[in-house]
């Protein structure tokens, strides 16, 4: 019975994840052009701004999943060291998302608009 209360929590848990993801995300006035945009730089911006939330929901979860398999390893020296991969993954999904972002508000900025940051 207590593992089950636990999935529900957890499932809840992620759920609440994306919907904080979903809230953050929606900055678009018209909600029947999905937030693409008229023209390529608005599109890409919408597009990357949407998968940078996707992945750092994602990365988030994995973080937390990590951190809890770790406490509950209970001095197992495998599930530990599962765990820290885990989390160090789920660190770097974090980072490469980020510099994703970045990367593509400047190719935006410099290729498409012709302007700088």
């Amino acid at each position: 019975m207590k593992k089950n209360k636990l999935k529900i929590f957890y499932t809840l848990l992620a759920f609440q994840f994306f919907a904080i993801a979903n809230v953050v995300n929606a900055q678009w006035s018209d909600p029947a052009d999905f937030g693409l945009g008229d023209n390529m730089d608005t599109m890409m911006m919408n597009v990357t701004k949407w998968l940078l939330g996707l992945v750092t929901t994602l990365s988030v979860l994995a973080l937390i999943w990590g951190g809890v398999n770790y406490v509950g390893s209970s001095g197992d020296t495998q599930k530990a060291e599962l765990s820290k991969k885990i989390i160090y993954f789920a660190m770097i999904g974090l980072t490469v998302a980020g510099l994703a972002y970045a990367m593509v508000k400047v190719l935006v900025s410099k290729i498409l608009t012709g302007t700088a940051i």
